[in-house]
């Protein structure tokens, strides 16, 4: 790929190198996990907390119950989880990811069942009694792969189970610089060695979407999309409902505070049908 063709607009979901397997960034995202002062990867410890004691709460996770936490990373919340007594399976794309949350998990002498593999991909039938899916991941994913995603959260939660999740809300549009940006490294997140990181955001009206584009040159030109989707309260009920899930709670973020229409983001939570019911908008 040349230059101008990596830096030209992208479809709406138009994929590009993948940050999560790439070999040349794993270790560089397994720290961002990891380093509690920013949020580049995962939430910081603090919010980690107040999301796991609130999600607690919500999804009546006593001692006992089966929680599924979708790309789990490193395992920040499965280890809390299972320090309550929750019992916690862990499923991520990344190898490195698994790998460090199953070597501490072992160290801890927690029994957290750790699965490399993506969730797009079926991961189990009325098995577990609720499932979170944290830091916005639902919305990078196009409207194929998210319905793929909701109906395997809606197979694998039993009758009445939740489902946790947090998306970015219409106000993130307001928040987007749609300028662009270069900057030279001589190290830093895509590679350990000297390079160019070129980047731009696209907007995309017509799917309620933008893309963050990171062009990385260094002797090759690799092209990285991170798509994200916006939500009102009504469409993310429309999906979750084509999947068997109906809305029970929607707040600004996932520990506790309350919608306003200065929230950049929509905390939900969604309980699988126990039998059909007929849509309404005004859920």
């Amino acid at each position: 790929m040349d230059l101008y063709a990596a830096l030209q607009k992208p479809k709406p979901f138009e994929r590009g190198a993948s940050i999560w397997t790439d070999a040349r960034i794993s270790p560089q995202m397994l720290q961002a996990h990891l380093d509690g002062s920013t949020d580049s990867a995962s939430y910081a410890p603090d919010r980690i907390d107040k999301t796991v004691s609130f999600l607690r709460d919500r999804l009546c996770l006593d001692e006992g119950r089966s929680l599924v936490d979708l790309g789990c990373g490193p395992g920040l919340y499965a280890e809390r989880f299972a320090r309550q007594g929750v019992a916690v399976t862990g499923i991520d794309i990344s190898e490195s990811s698994i790998a460090y949350a199953t070597t501490q998990a072992k160290q801890a002498g927690q029994l957290i069942e750790y699965r490399n593999q993506s969730y797009c991909e079926p991961f189990g039938e009325s098995c577990f009694d609720a499932a979170i899916l944290v830091w916005e991941d639902l919305g990078v994913l196009s409207p194929d792969e998210r319905q793929a995603v909701l109906c395997n959260v809606a197979a694998a939660l039993r009758p009445g189970g939740m489902f946790a999740f947090d998306v970015a809300s219409e106000q993130r549009l307001s928040e987007l610089d749609s300028g662009g940006s270069w900057e030279s490294f001589e190290t830093g997140f895509f590679r350990t060695h000297p390079h160019v990181v070129i980047g731009k955001t696209w907007l995309f009206p017509e799917t309620n979407s933008y893309c963050e584009t990171s062009v990385v040159v260094d002797d090759e030109i690799a092209v990285y999309h991170n798509h994200l989707t916006v939500f009102t309260e009504q469409r993310i009920a429309q999906e979750l409902h084509s999947a068997g899930l109906v809305v029970d709670y929607v707040g600004g973020d996932l520990m506790g505070s309350p919608l306003t229409g200065e929230s950049s983001q929509l905390g939900v939570v969604a309980v699988k049908k126990r039998e059909a019911m007929p849509f309404s908008a005004d859920r």
